[in-house]
Protein backbone atom coordinates (compact mmCIF):
# COMPACT_ATOMS: atom_id res chain seq x y z
CA UNK A 1 0.00 0.00 0.00
CA UNK A 2 1.75 3.16 -1.14
CA UNK A 3 1.42 6.36 0.84
CA UNK A 4 1.43 9.87 -0.55
CA UNK A 5 1.93 11.97 2.55
CA UNK A 6 2.67 15.30 0.92
CA UNK A 7 0.15 18.14 1.29
CA UNK A 8 0.51 21.86 0.58
CA UNK A 9 1.39 23.88 3.64
CA UNK A 10 -1.51 26.20 2.86
CA UNK A 11 -4.04 23.40 3.33
CA UNK A 12 -7.44 24.73 4.33
CA UNK A 13 -7.72 22.09 7.04
CA UNK A 14 -5.11 23.67 9.30
CA UNK A 15 -6.44 23.60 12.83
CA UNK A 16 -7.10 26.89 14.55
CA UNK A 17 -7.24 27.25 18.32
CA UNK A 18 -10.70 28.78 18.01
CA UNK A 19 -11.96 25.86 15.94
CA UNK A 20 -10.64 23.28 18.37
CA UNK A 21 -11.77 24.77 21.64
CA UNK A 22 -14.83 26.76 20.68
CA UNK A 23 -16.33 29.45 22.87
CA UNK A 24 -16.82 29.64 26.62
CA UNK A 25 -13.63 29.21 28.55
CA UNK A 26 -11.57 29.39 25.37
CA UNK A 27 -12.65 32.95 24.71
CA UNK A 28 -11.47 33.93 28.17
CA UNK A 29 -8.23 31.99 28.09
CA UNK A 30 -7.21 32.78 24.53
CA UNK A 31 -6.16 36.28 25.55
CA UNK A 32 -3.80 34.88 28.17
CA UNK A 33 -1.75 32.78 25.76
CA UNK A 34 -2.87 33.60 22.27
CA UNK A 35 0.21 32.04 20.66
CA UNK A 36 -0.34 28.61 22.22
CA UNK A 37 -2.86 25.91 21.46
CA UNK A 38 -4.84 23.24 23.22
CA UNK A 39 -3.28 19.95 24.13
CA UNK A 40 0.30 21.16 23.87
CA UNK A 41 2.60 20.04 26.67
CA UNK A 42 5.47 22.18 27.94
CA UNK A 43 9.10 21.78 26.96
CA UNK A 44 11.35 19.00 28.21
CA UNK A 45 15.13 18.89 28.44
CA UNK A 46 16.33 16.60 25.70
CA UNK A 47 19.08 15.55 23.32
CA UNK A 48 19.15 16.65 19.68
CA UNK A 49 16.17 14.42 18.85
CA UNK A 50 13.79 12.39 20.98
CA UNK A 51 11.31 9.70 20.01
CA UNK A 52 7.80 10.91 19.18
CA UNK A 53 6.04 8.38 21.44
CA UNK A 54 6.75 6.13 24.39
CA UNK A 55 6.79 3.16 21.99
CA UNK A 56 10.04 1.80 20.53
CA UNK A 57 8.30 -0.96 18.55
CA UNK A 58 8.95 -0.42 14.84
CA UNK A 59 6.46 -1.99 12.46
CA UNK A 60 7.93 -0.50 9.29
CA UNK A 61 11.45 0.94 9.29
CA UNK A 62 13.02 3.47 6.96
CA UNK A 63 14.62 0.84 4.73
CA UNK A 64 11.28 -0.92 4.25
CA UNK A 65 9.65 2.37 3.21
CA UNK A 66 12.45 2.94 0.67
CA UNK A 67 12.22 -0.63 -0.71
CA UNK A 68 8.54 -0.32 -1.50
CA UNK A 69 8.99 3.11 -3.07
CA UNK A 70 7.27 5.28 -0.46
CA UNK A 71 7.18 8.92 -1.52
CA UNK A 72 7.74 9.95 2.10
CA UNK A 73 9.89 7.26 3.73
CA UNK A 74 10.10 7.32 7.51
CA UNK A 75 9.72 5.12 10.58
CA UNK A 76 6.46 3.65 11.88
CA UNK A 77 6.16 3.19 15.66
CA UNK A 78 3.30 0.95 16.76
CA UNK A 79 1.38 2.34 19.74
CA UNK A 80 -2.15 2.25 21.11
CA UNK A 81 -4.68 4.70 19.73
CA UNK A 82 -4.66 8.06 21.57
CA UNK A 83 -1.06 7.68 22.74
CA UNK A 84 0.47 11.17 23.21
CA UNK A 85 2.81 12.18 20.39
CA UNK A 86 5.50 14.80 21.07
CA UNK A 87 7.73 16.99 18.92
CA UNK A 88 11.10 15.37 18.36
CA UNK A 89 12.77 18.80 18.28
CA UNK A 90 11.74 22.39 18.88
CA UNK A 91 10.47 24.31 15.89
CA UNK A 92 7.59 26.01 14.12
CA UNK A 93 4.49 24.16 12.95
CA UNK A 94 4.14 24.70 9.21
CA UNK A 95 1.22 22.31 8.73
CA UNK A 96 -1.41 21.16 11.22
CA UNK A 97 -4.03 19.22 9.29
CA UNK A 98 -6.85 17.62 11.27
CA UNK A 99 -8.51 16.15 8.16
CA UNK A 100 -8.21 12.38 7.78
CA UNK A 101 -8.23 12.51 3.97
CA UNK A 102 -5.20 11.54 1.94
CA UNK A 103 -2.75 8.75 2.62
CA UNK A 104 -1.14 10.58 5.56
CA UNK A 105 -4.40 11.25 7.37
CA UNK A 106 -4.27 13.82 10.14
CA UNK A 107 -0.74 15.18 10.18
CA UNK A 108 1.72 17.75 11.51
CA UNK A 109 4.86 19.18 9.91
CA UNK A 110 7.45 21.01 12.03
CA UNK A 111 10.26 23.18 10.64
CA UNK A 112 13.30 23.04 12.95
CA UNK A 113 15.42 25.51 11.01
CA UNK A 114 18.59 24.89 9.07
CA UNK A 115 16.73 22.89 6.42
CA UNK A 116 15.48 20.31 8.94
CA UNK A 117 11.82 19.25 9.19
CA UNK A 118 9.91 16.39 10.79
CA UNK A 119 6.53 15.10 9.65
CA UNK A 120 4.13 13.16 11.87
CA UNK A 121 1.27 11.22 10.24
CA UNK A 122 -1.94 9.29 10.96
CA UNK A 123 -3.03 11.15 14.11
CA UNK A 124 -6.32 10.46 15.82
CA UNK A 125 -6.28 14.11 16.83
CA UNK A 126 -3.95 16.98 16.00
CA UNK A 127 -3.42 19.30 18.98
CA UNK A 128 -1.32 22.13 17.57
CA UNK A 129 -2.01 24.96 15.14
CA UNK A 130 -0.14 26.11 12.06
CA UNK A 131 2.44 28.86 12.69
CA UNK A 132 2.67 28.05 16.42
CA UNK A 133 6.01 27.43 18.10
CA UNK A 134 6.54 24.08 19.79
CA UNK A 135 9.20 22.96 22.21
CA UNK A 136 11.04 19.67 22.11
CA UNK A 137 8.90 17.12 23.93
CA UNK A 138 5.77 19.23 23.57
CA UNK A 139 2.65 17.18 22.94
CA UNK A 140 1.38 17.77 19.39
CA UNK A 141 -1.38 15.19 19.08
CA UNK A 142 -2.76 11.73 19.81
CA UNK A 143 -1.79 8.72 17.74
CA UNK A 144 -4.18 6.88 15.47
CA UNK A 145 -4.49 5.19 12.10
CA UNK A 146 -6.11 7.92 9.99
CA UNK A 147 -5.92 8.07 6.23
CA UNK A 148 -8.00 8.05 3.05
CA UNK A 149 -11.04 9.52 4.82
CA UNK A 150 -11.06 7.01 7.70
CA UNK A 151 -9.72 7.17 11.25
CA UNK A 152 -9.02 3.43 11.09
CA UNK A 153 -7.56 2.96 7.62
CA UNK A 154 -4.29 1.84 9.19
CA UNK A 155 -3.57 0.14 12.50
CA UNK A 156 -2.67 2.66 15.27
CA UNK A 157 0.87 3.94 14.88
CA UNK A 158 2.95 7.07 14.33
CA UNK A 159 4.83 7.64 11.11
CA UNK A 160 7.68 10.11 11.51
CA UNK A 161 9.68 11.34 8.54
CA UNK A 162 12.89 13.33 9.04
CA UNK A 163 14.01 15.55 6.17
CA UNK A 164 17.37 17.29 5.77
CA UNK A 165 17.21 19.96 3.05
CA UNK A 166 14.21 18.18 1.56
CA UNK A 167 15.78 14.71 1.55
CA UNK A 168 14.26 11.95 3.70
CA UNK A 169 16.78 10.31 6.04
CA UNK A 170 16.55 7.50 8.58
CA UNK A 171 15.14 9.03 11.77
CA UNK A 172 16.40 6.20 14.00
CA UNK A 173 19.97 6.81 12.88
CA UNK A 174 19.69 10.39 14.12
CA UNK A 175 17.97 9.60 17.40
CA UNK A 176 20.20 6.64 18.21
CA UNK A 177 19.17 3.50 20.03
CA UNK A 178 19.71 5.17 23.41
CA UNK A 179 17.59 8.22 22.65
CA UNK A 180 14.81 8.94 25.16
CA UNK A 181 11.24 7.93 24.29
CA UNK A 182 10.02 10.39 26.90
CA UNK A 183 11.93 12.63 29.30
CA UNK A 184 12.78 10.70 32.46
CA UNK A 185 10.47 12.65 34.75
CA UNK A 186 7.58 13.00 32.35
CA UNK A 187 4.24 11.45 33.22
CA UNK A 188 0.56 11.94 32.55
CA UNK A 189 -1.38 14.58 34.44
CA UNK A 190 -4.18 12.85 36.31
CA UNK A 191 -7.30 14.28 37.95
CA UNK A 192 -8.33 12.48 41.16
CA UNK A 193 -12.03 12.89 42.04
CA UNK A 194 -14.74 11.36 44.21
CA UNK A 195 -18.46 11.79 44.71
CA UNK A 196 -18.71 10.15 48.14
CA UNK A 197 -15.25 10.29 49.71
CA UNK A 198 -14.91 6.51 49.47
CA UNK A 199 -14.62 5.59 45.79
CA UNK A 200 -11.89 7.73 44.20
CA UNK A 201 -11.13 7.82 40.48
CA UNK A 202 -7.85 8.73 38.84
CA UNK A 203 -8.67 10.19 35.41
CA UNK A 204 -6.07 10.55 32.66
CA UNK A 205 -6.08 14.06 31.14
CA UNK A 206 -3.91 12.78 28.22
CA UNK A 207 -1.43 15.57 28.89
CA UNK A 208 2.20 14.66 29.62
CA UNK A 209 4.09 17.00 31.95
CA UNK A 210 7.35 17.15 33.86
CA UNK A 211 7.02 20.21 36.12
CA UNK A 212 9.23 21.21 39.03
CA UNK A 213 6.28 22.95 40.79
CA UNK A 214 2.52 22.72 40.43
CA UNK A 215 -0.33 24.60 42.10
CA UNK A 216 -4.05 24.08 41.41
CA UNK A 217 -6.75 26.75 41.73
CA UNK A 218 -10.51 26.98 41.36
CA UNK A 219 -11.31 29.78 38.92
CA UNK A 220 -15.06 29.27 39.20
CA UNK A 221 -15.46 26.99 36.19
CA UNK A 222 -16.18 23.28 35.88
CA UNK A 223 -12.54 22.16 35.83
CA UNK A 224 -9.62 23.14 38.05
CA UNK A 225 -6.81 25.15 36.60
CA UNK A 226 -3.19 24.30 37.23
CA UNK A 227 -0.18 26.58 37.11
CA UNK A 228 3.10 24.78 36.55
CA UNK A 229 6.76 25.70 36.36
CA UNK A 230 8.56 23.60 33.80
CA UNK A 231 11.78 24.00 31.81
CA UNK A 232 12.14 27.61 32.96
CA UNK A 233 8.67 28.77 31.91
CA UNK A 234 5.26 29.24 33.56
CA UNK A 235 2.38 27.30 31.97
CA UNK A 236 -1.37 27.33 32.52
CA UNK A 237 -3.22 24.01 32.31
CA UNK A 238 -7.01 23.92 32.08
CA UNK A 239 -9.89 21.68 31.04
CA UNK A 240 -13.01 22.20 28.98
CA UNK A 241 -15.48 20.05 27.04
CA UNK A 242 -12.81 19.43 24.37
CA UNK A 243 -10.33 18.02 26.90
CA UNK A 244 -7.30 19.32 28.74
CA UNK A 245 -5.02 22.01 27.37
CA UNK A 246 -1.70 23.67 28.12
CA UNK A 247 -0.67 27.23 27.32
CA UNK A 248 2.64 29.00 27.76
CA UNK A 249 2.18 32.29 29.62
CA UNK A 250 5.45 33.54 28.17
CA UNK A 251 6.71 34.28 31.69
CA UNK A 252 10.14 32.87 32.60
CA UNK A 253 10.16 31.25 36.01
CA UNK A 254 12.65 29.21 38.04
CA UNK A 255 11.12 29.10 41.51
CA UNK A 256 12.42 27.57 44.68
CA UNK A 257 8.80 27.78 45.87
CA UNK A 258 5.57 28.69 44.08
CA UNK A 259 1.86 28.99 44.87
CA UNK A 260 -1.14 29.96 42.70
CA UNK A 261 -4.24 31.74 43.96
CA UNK A 262 -7.59 33.02 42.61
CA UNK A 263 -7.86 36.73 43.36
CA UNK A 264 -11.21 37.12 41.64
CA UNK A 265 -10.22 37.85 38.07
CA UNK A 266 -10.25 35.65 34.99
CA UNK A 267 -6.69 34.43 35.47
CA UNK A 268 -4.88 32.88 38.44
CA UNK A 269 -2.13 34.80 40.15
CA UNK A 270 1.15 33.13 41.01
CA UNK A 271 3.47 34.02 43.87
CA UNK A 272 7.00 32.68 43.54
CA UNK A 273 10.34 32.91 45.28
CA UNK A 274 13.18 33.17 42.79
CA UNK A 275 16.81 34.04 43.45
CA UNK A 276 15.94 35.24 46.93
CA UNK A 277 13.05 37.55 45.96
CA UNK A 278 9.27 37.23 46.04
CA UNK A 279 7.52 37.79 42.69
CA UNK A 280 3.87 38.25 41.70
CA UNK A 281 2.70 37.03 38.28
CA UNK A 282 -0.75 37.85 36.98
CA UNK A 283 -2.71 37.81 33.74
CA UNK A 284 -5.02 40.32 32.09
CA UNK A 285 -6.32 41.12 28.63
CA UNK A 286 -2.88 42.42 27.65
CA UNK A 287 -1.19 39.14 28.56
CA UNK A 288 0.85 37.91 31.51
CA UNK A 289 3.00 40.16 33.65
CA UNK A 290 5.54 39.50 36.38
CA UNK A 291 6.65 41.98 39.01
CA UNK A 292 8.97 41.83 41.97
CA UNK A 293 7.53 42.65 45.38
CA UNK A 294 11.06 43.84 46.28
CA UNK A 295 10.97 41.54 49.30
CA UNK A 296 14.21 39.62 49.80
CA UNK A 297 12.88 36.25 50.97
CA UNK A 298 13.78 32.60 51.00
CA UNK A 299 11.91 29.56 52.23
CA UNK A 300 8.58 27.96 51.39
CA UNK A 301 5.39 29.86 50.51
CA UNK A 302 1.67 29.15 50.29
CA UNK A 303 -0.67 31.86 48.97
CA UNK A 304 -4.37 32.43 49.79
CA UNK A 305 -7.04 35.00 48.98
CA UNK A 306 -8.08 36.69 52.21
CA UNK A 307 -9.97 39.46 50.41
CA UNK A 308 -8.65 42.69 48.98
CA UNK A 309 -6.49 43.23 45.93
CA UNK A 310 -3.38 41.33 46.97
CA UNK A 311 -2.77 37.70 47.87
CA UNK A 312 -1.73 36.82 51.39
CA UNK A 313 1.36 34.63 51.49
CA UNK A 314 2.34 32.42 54.40
CA UNK A 315 6.09 31.91 54.51
CA UNK A 316 8.20 29.41 56.44
CA UNK A 317 11.65 30.95 56.63
CA UNK A 318 14.51 30.34 59.04
CA UNK A 319 12.36 28.19 61.32
CA UNK A 320 9.64 30.85 61.75
CA UNK A 321 6.23 31.29 60.11
CA UNK A 322 5.58 34.72 58.56
CA UNK A 323 2.59 36.44 56.98
CA UNK A 324 3.35 38.41 53.82
CA UNK A 325 0.72 40.81 52.51
CA UNK A 326 0.31 43.75 50.16
CA UNK A 327 -1.54 47.03 50.36
CA UNK A 328 -1.44 50.48 48.76
CA UNK A 329 1.81 51.21 50.59
CA UNK A 330 3.56 48.12 49.25
CA UNK A 331 4.40 44.64 50.48
CA UNK A 332 4.98 43.77 54.14
CA UNK A 333 6.33 40.88 56.19
CA UNK A 334 5.00 40.12 59.67
CA UNK A 335 6.18 37.35 61.97
CA UNK A 336 3.50 35.13 63.51
CA UNK A 337 5.93 34.15 66.27
CA UNK A 338 5.20 30.49 65.48
CA UNK A 339 8.08 28.08 65.06
CA UNK A 340 7.85 26.43 61.65
CA UNK A 341 10.45 24.00 60.43
CA UNK A 342 8.36 21.89 58.10
CA UNK A 343 6.24 21.82 54.98
CA UNK A 344 3.28 24.24 54.99
CA UNK A 345 -0.01 24.68 53.16
CA UNK A 346 -2.21 27.72 53.86
CA UNK A 347 -6.01 27.83 53.57
CA UNK A 348 -8.75 30.41 54.10
CA UNK A 349 -11.25 28.96 56.57
CA UNK A 350 -13.38 32.10 56.71
CA UNK A 351 -11.55 34.19 59.28
CA UNK A 352 -9.57 37.36 58.80
CA UNK A 353 -6.27 35.45 58.70
CA UNK A 354 -5.28 32.18 57.03
CA UNK A 355 -4.90 28.85 58.72
CA UNK A 356 -1.80 26.80 58.02
CA UNK A 357 -1.38 23.03 58.04
CA UNK A 358 2.19 21.88 58.53
CA UNK A 359 4.08 18.60 58.69
CA UNK A 360 6.94 18.97 61.13
CA UNK A 361 9.11 16.23 62.64
CA UNK A 362 6.71 13.56 61.44
CA UNK A 363 3.51 15.11 62.81
CA UNK A 364 0.71 17.18 61.28
CA UNK A 365 0.09 20.55 62.95
CA UNK A 366 -2.68 23.14 62.63
CA UNK A 367 -1.81 26.85 62.95
CA UNK A 368 -4.47 29.54 63.28
CA UNK A 369 -5.00 33.07 64.58
CA UNK A 370 -7.60 34.74 66.77
CA UNK A 371 -7.85 37.88 68.90
CA UNK A 372 -5.23 36.47 71.26
CA UNK A 373 -2.68 35.90 68.51
CA UNK A 374 -1.33 32.94 66.60
CA UNK A 375 -1.59 29.36 67.87
CA UNK A 376 -0.12 26.00 66.93
CA UNK A 377 -1.50 22.61 67.89
CA UNK A 378 -0.64 19.06 66.92
CA UNK A 379 -3.39 17.01 65.30
CA UNK A 380 -1.84 13.94 66.92
CA UNK A 381 -1.36 12.36 63.50
CA UNK A 382 2.07 10.88 62.82
CA UNK A 383 2.47 11.66 59.12
CA UNK A 384 5.13 12.29 56.51
CA UNK A 385 4.91 13.25 52.85
CA UNK A 386 3.54 16.12 50.81
CA UNK A 387 0.40 18.02 51.81
CA UNK A 388 -2.11 20.37 50.18
CA UNK A 389 -4.87 21.93 52.28
CA UNK A 390 -8.33 23.11 51.15
CA UNK A 391 -11.53 24.41 52.68
CA UNK A 392 -14.07 21.65 52.05
CA UNK A 393 -16.66 23.15 54.38
CA UNK A 394 -17.02 22.73 58.11
CA UNK A 395 -14.79 23.97 60.90
CA UNK A 396 -11.55 22.22 59.93
CA UNK A 397 -9.34 22.27 56.85
CA UNK A 398 -9.13 19.14 54.71
CA UNK A 399 -5.62 18.02 53.85
CA UNK A 400 -4.68 15.83 50.90
CA UNK A 401 -1.52 13.89 51.69
CA UNK A 402 0.89 11.94 49.49
CA UNK A 403 2.56 9.42 51.77
CA UNK A 404 4.36 6.28 50.73
CA UNK A 405 3.17 6.70 47.15
CA UNK A 406 -0.53 6.79 48.07
CA UNK A 407 -2.87 9.79 48.25
CA UNK A 408 -4.78 10.17 51.54
CA UNK A 409 -7.53 12.50 52.75
CA UNK A 410 -6.98 13.95 56.23
CA UNK A 411 -9.91 15.66 57.92
CA UNK A 412 -11.04 16.83 61.33
CA UNK A 413 -14.33 16.72 63.19
CA UNK A 414 -15.54 16.81 66.79
CA UNK A 415 -14.11 13.33 67.25
CA UNK A 416 -10.60 14.42 66.28
CA UNK A 417 -8.47 14.09 63.18
CA UNK A 418 -8.76 11.18 60.76
CA UNK A 419 -6.87 9.69 57.82
CA UNK A 420 -8.60 7.90 54.93
CA UNK A 421 -6.83 6.37 51.93
CA UNK A 422 -8.12 7.24 48.47
CA UNK A 423 -6.51 4.09 47.10
CA UNK A 424 -4.88 6.23 44.40
CA UNK A 425 -1.13 6.09 43.98
CA UNK A 426 0.83 9.33 44.02
CA UNK A 427 4.18 10.59 42.79
CA UNK A 428 4.98 13.53 45.06
CA UNK A 429 3.97 16.20 42.52
CA UNK A 430 0.36 17.08 43.23
CA UNK A 431 -1.93 19.88 44.33
CA UNK A 432 -5.41 19.78 45.84
CA UNK A 433 -8.27 22.14 45.01
CA UNK A 434 -11.83 22.52 46.25
CA UNK A 435 -14.26 22.72 43.34
CA UNK A 436 -17.50 23.34 45.27
CA UNK A 437 -18.47 19.78 46.19
CA UNK A 438 -17.95 18.16 49.56
CA UNK A 439 -14.60 16.65 48.61
CA UNK A 440 -11.37 18.03 47.16
CA UNK A 441 -9.98 17.22 43.77
CA UNK A 442 -6.32 16.43 43.24
CA UNK A 443 -4.22 17.13 40.18
CA UNK A 444 -1.10 14.97 40.17
CA UNK A 445 1.67 13.85 37.86
CA UNK A 446 1.67 10.11 37.19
Amino acid sequence: MSENHNRPESASHSLSRRGLIGGGIAAVLAASFASTVSGASPAFAASTYIFPTSSRTVSDDFAAHVRRGSVNPGTDYVCARNTPVVASRAGTVTLADNDNGGSGGRMVIINHGGGVTTEYLHFQQVQVAANSSVAQGQQIGLSGGSGYGSDSYYGPHVHIALKLNGTNVDFENYVGTDGPAQPSGAAALRQVVTSNGVAWQSLDTQIILDPSHISAVDMGLVWPQLMIAQAGALYQVYGDTAGWHVGNTGVPIAPSSMSAVNMGGQWPQVMSIENGYLYQTYGNSAGWQKASTSLNLIGQISAVNMGGQWPTVMLAQGGVLYRVFGDAAGWHVQSTGIAAAGQISAVNMGGSLPQVMMIENGYLYQIWADAAGWHKASTGLNLIGGISAVNAGGAWPTVMLDQGGVVYRVFGDTGGWHVASTGVTGTGRFSAVQMGSGYPQVLKIG
